[in-house]
C-alpha cells in the first residue's frame, strides 16, 4: 500500500552515546557520502525503480533526515529503512519524463549522523527518469557564479561601494548561504534589507566596507548550501576575495 505523501521530510532520531559520554558532533569526523542510486544528476532512470538509496564511508546511527517536498519530491512507498550500518533506502513510486529531487540532511534537519553523533553535511540527489523534455533535462544543471561585484581578486575597491551583488547563470531559491566569518568577512549594513533582483539571478547583499581592508566570503560552503536553483540544485561552493583601496 502507497503512503500519503504529506510531510516534507522523514526525521528519525536516535539516542547517541558512547559509554556515559555524549560525543560532540564538532569533535569527531563527519560522515561523507561515497555513492547514491540513482547518481547524483543522473539523465536516464528507469522508472521502475523502487528505492533512493545513500551509503556512506563510515558507519551510521539510526537516524535519517530525507528532506524536501513538492512536485519534485518523489511519492514514497514506505518508510526508510537502513540496508545496513552505512546505507539508508527511501522507498519510491517514480514516474517516467520527471525531475526529482531529494535532499540528505538540511540546515534544519540533521539526522543522518555517526555513530558519533557527527551530521553529515546537507547533499541534493538529483536525476530525471527515462523521456524527461529537455526543459527538465535542463534543471539537472548546477547554477554558475558568473559575475561577483567587486570580482573575485579585485584590489583598490572603493570602500564607499554600498553592496556586493552576485549574479547566476538561472534563477534561483529563496535561500542563500553567504559563508565565513571573522574580521575578513564583510560587515552587513544593518539599515538596508539583502534581496533578490526580479529575475531571481542577483542577489543583492548591503555592506558597509572599511578603507584599506581585505575582505573574504564563500559562496556556499562545505556544510551550507542554501544558495539553489529554483528546483533545489546547490550551486558549487567558491570564495571571493578582494582589497580596498583607500576610499575619498
Amino acid at each position: 500500500m502507497k503512503t500519503r505523501r504529506v510531510v516534507k521530510w522523514y526525521a528519525a532520531v536516535a539516542a547517541l552515546a558512547v559509554g556515559t559520554a555524549v560525543v560532540s558532533a564538532q569533535e569527531t569526523s563527519r560522515p561523507m557520502i561515497v555513492s547514491t542510486n540513482p547518481a547524483i544528476g543522473a539523465r536516464d532512470i528507469d522508472p521502475a525503480l523502487a528505492e533512493i538509496s545513500v551509503t556512506f564511508d563510515q558507519d551510521m546511527g539510526s537516524g535519517f533526515s530525507w528532506t524536501g517536498g513538492g512536485e519534485v519530491y518523489p511519492e514514497t512507498t514506505g518508510s526508510p529503512y537502513w540496508l545496513d550500518s552505512r546505507t539508508c533506502v527511501l522507498p519510491v513510486a517514480l514516474q517516467r519524463g520527471r525531475f526529482y529531487r531529494v535532499g540528505v540532511n538540511s540546515r534544519s534537519h540533521q539526522n543522518f549522523r555517526s555513530v558519533a553523533g557527527a551530521p553529515a553535511p546537507p547533499r541534493v540527489i538529483h536525476f530525471c527518469t527515462q523521456g524527461a523534455p529537455a526543459e527538465e533535462l535542463a534543471w539537472l544543471t548546477p547554477p554558475e557564479v558568473l559575475e561577483v561585484v567587486p570580482a573575485d581578486g579585485a584590489t583598490a575597491v572603493d570602500p564607499a561601494l554600498p553592496e556586493i551583488r552576485i549574479t547566476f547563470s538561472q534563477p534561483m531559491g529563496g535561500g542563500r548561504s553567504l559563508t565565513g566569518g571573522g574580521e575578513k568577512y564583510p560587515p552587513f549594513d544593518e539599515s538596508r534589507e539583502l534581496t533578490w533582483s526580479d529575475d531571481r539571478r542577483t542577489i543583492i547583499w548591503p555592506v558597509r566596507l572599511a578603507p584599506n581592508h581585505a575582505y573574504r566570503f564563500g559562496i556556499n560552503s562545505f556544510s551550507h548550501i542554501n544558495f539553489m536553483s529554483e528546483r533545489g540544485v546547490p550551486v558549487t561552493p567558491r570564495r571571493i576575495q578582494f582589497q580596498t583601496g583607500p576610499g575619498q
